[in-house]
């Protein structure tokens, strides 16, 4: 926000000088950019948050310096002169959708004389960095800039009909902006038109056909209210943005609406000659009671660890506009004013009073309790699952908790309860709450793939909902769900070192399952104890049609709440090992049935003590091999804590355990 300060003296009188002025705002709560000496003015740029609507306006920064010095905020007094033409003889307006704008006013002003603007007017506007262009434009510039509510001037002759329509622009629709852009409207953009076509893009910009121009005689006068989420997607979507839709974004005060309407159609009689049609068009759906708020004053004081008495917060308040009255003996009733909707609740008015009273003024250290806390384990747990995922590559998703019904009976893992479904969804066609999280990450999928992302690494961290037979409520299971394309061995990877971060490898075992919306024979569980803790297998033809991928992803889904239960987060501390490792190759031969889990239990089991670790090589099968027989190749890791070991205590331990792979598994060696 940019300001002149010849023209802020407007509306308060103040003796400081232009850096005194910045130190003064800077004290309650605004960030000063710069000030840039203009000719004989000032322009000072400020940084306005954007919860503070209100300070997007000279009269709005006035307000803080006539609260901080104590002196009178000045108003500018509207005078109009209405001629005996009735306004709604000449304008008819309709607003389609009030929800998108709640209120709209039009004044419809005669016999203009569009011209330059006065040359004080012209001053200002060039100060903060406005190019002037003609009275009529700059007025409503200057309004905008005064009071913080965005005008805007229709040439009334291009208006077909003298009909103004708020409507939801139509698909395809396209509109020829006052910046020289042509923009293709979308249902989700609301237009100003007239009875064809749009001729504005509501709160943003006005449409170059309906600008006012040297022949412009008759003016249709706009200032109204608009939906702040609706402007900021219409800005977004279509790459247009202006100081309008700046503050629209933020919200705009109702009752400046009106008054800043009367205030342009002044200026416009003055400076342009105009006369004014009697009355204003005034569209009002605005539903706004009084928003009050209690402060109690004992709790100013433990907030801020000062005390302020009552007559003095209730004059800081009042200074920026707030209507206080006493409420009890320890308590004050505060009317939020219109112009400030971030000030909703107690806290909110004690932020004020200590702005207001400045915040050098609270004690730097003060007796306020520290309680230290706890992080639980579940929420460890889940932070370590995030944190190891995206350390392997992957890219956290948050999807919808909702899923369409026949999506959420195909995908059932943990219950083969019917999934539990709303009466009142959102939509219509989502009512299942989901008892899964792979179908929302494979629509992640598809939506990457139909913008030519291939391959994905995506996983969610979430709640699924399971129904219990018996149960009204369902249980809420806490899941990972990963979806990737590299293949069983990168997801079961993936796993394992998810798992050794737990402090759960070699606790969790691997074996083969079923499950329908996995293929058969690549389908496997995780168990823990007895426990099923996880699925993981390629997508199923029927599904990878569902979603209409290009090919058949690998998805993973753990039950972290099983999985939380059994960590161990404690890490002992372990020396650097001082000596060197033997390694040693062996390739066994072993009956097709033979899971890979056996053969590592068998290893384990054999007792040699300088064993360190075991790592699979690969699986053979072919003319060297009989039939119904397989050949795994893997590597084992010898250390001594203490010691090198020698050739013959690392071949006895290879001996013990080639015995102990006969004896269990009836592997042989292969030749």
């Amino acid at each position: 926000m940019k300001i002149s300060v010849d023209w802020l003296r407007d509306y308060v009188d103040f003796a400081l000088s232009p850096e005194q002025l910045a130190d003064m705002l800077a004290q309650r709560g605004m960030e000063i950019e710069e000030i840039i000496p203009v000719g004989d003015d000032c322009c000072i740029d400020i940084e306005i948050t954007a919860n503070r609507p209100d300070l997007l306006s000279h009269i709005g920064i006035a307000r803080e310096v006539a609260a901080h010095l104590g002196a009178p905020l000045r108003i500018p007094d509207v005078a109009i002169h209405e001629s005996d033409r009735d306004v709604n003889g000449l304008v008819r307006v309709e607003v389609r959708d009030p929800e998108l704008c709640p209120r709209y006013t039009a004044r419809v002003l005669a016999d203009v004389r569009v011209g330059p603007a006065p040359e004080p007017m012209r001053r200002r506007l060039e100060c903060i960095g406005l190019r002037p262009v003609n009275n009529v434009v700059d007025i409503t510039n200057y309004v905008l800039m005064e009071c913080g509510q965005p005008e805007h001037a229709f040439d009334y002759a291009c208006l077909d009909g003298g009909v103004i329509v708020v409507r939801p622009a139509i698909e395809g629709e396209i509109l020829g902006l006052i910046d020289g852009t042509n923009v293709k409207l979308a249902p989700g953009h609301l237009v100003i038109a007239d009875s064809n076509y749009p001729v504005a893009l509501a709160g943003i910009m006005g449409g170059l056909e309906s600008e006012i121009s040297d022949r412009t005689t008759t003016v249709l006068l706009e200032s109204a209210k608009f939906h702040p989420v609706n402007i900021r997607r219409t800005t977004r979507s279509t790459g247009q943005s202006s100081d309008s839709s700046y503050r629209f974004e933020r919200s705009v005060a109702t009752p400046t609406v009106e008054w800043a309407s009367r205030r342009a159609a002044s200026l416009i009689q003055q400076h342009a000659g105009a006369t004014l049609a009697r009355g204003v068009v005034d569209v009002d759906y605005t539903q706004e009671p009084a928003r009050k708020v209690r402060l109690r004053i004992p709790r100013i004081a433990r907030v801020l660890g000062m005390a302020i008495p009552a007559p003095e917060a209730t004059a800081l308040l009042g200074g920026i506009g707030f209507d206080v009255e006493p409420d009890g003996c320890d308590a004050l009733a505060v009317t939020v004013p219109s112009f400030r909707p971030d000030v909703n609740v107690e806290i909110d008015l004690i932020e004020e009073v200590a702005r207001c009273r400045g915040y050098d003024s609270v004690p730097a250290e003060a007796n306020l309790p520290i309680v230290p806390t706890t992080v639980s384990k579940e929420r460890t747990v889940r932070a370590l699952a995030r944190e190891t995922l995206v350390r392997l590559g992957y890219t956290e998703a948050v999807t919808s908790t909702f899923l369409r019904e026949d999506v959420a009976r195909a995908f059932s893992p943990w219950t083969a309860e019917s999934p539990v479904t709303l009466s009142n969804p959102l939509r219509a066609d989502e009512a299942a709450l989901r008892p899964s999280l792979l179908p929302s990450l494979l629509q992640v999928k598809r939506v990457n793939q139909d913008h030519g992302t291939r391959s994905v690494r995506v996983f969610e961290v979430n709640r699924a909902y399971l129904a219990r037979a018996g149960q009204k409520q369902p249980d809420e299971q806490t899941c990972l769900a990963i979806v990737a394309d590299e293949g069983f061995r990168h997801i079961k990877g993936t796993v394992e070192a998810l798992l050794a971060e737990l402090g759960l490898d070699g606790q969790v075992a691997i074996e083969a399952a079923e499950q329908p919306f996995l293929a058969p024979g690549a389908t496997a569980a995780w168990r823990l104890g007895g426990q099923v803790v996880g699925l993981m297998g390629e997508l199923a033809d029927d599904a990878v049609q569902r979603y209409d991928l290009q090919h058949a992803p690998w998805v993973c889904e753990l039950d972290l709440d099983a999985l939380c239960d059994a960590a161990v987060l404690d890490r002992t501390f372990t020396d650097l090992p001082r000596f060197p490792t033997v390694e040693r190759d062996l390739a066994i031969v072993v009956d097709e049935g033979v899971a890979w889990d056996q053969i590592l239990a068998a290893v384990h089991g054999a007792g040699a003590e300088s064993l360190e670790s075991v790592s699979f090589g690969e699986v053979y099968r072919g003319k060297q091999v009989d039939r119904g027989k397989k050949s795994i190749m893997f590597s084992l890791v010898h250390r001594a804590p203490d010691r090198t070991l020698t050739g013959d205590e690392v071949q006895a331990a290879q001996d013990s355990i080639v015995a102990a792979l006969a004896s269990a598994l009836g592997a042989t060696l292969r030749t």
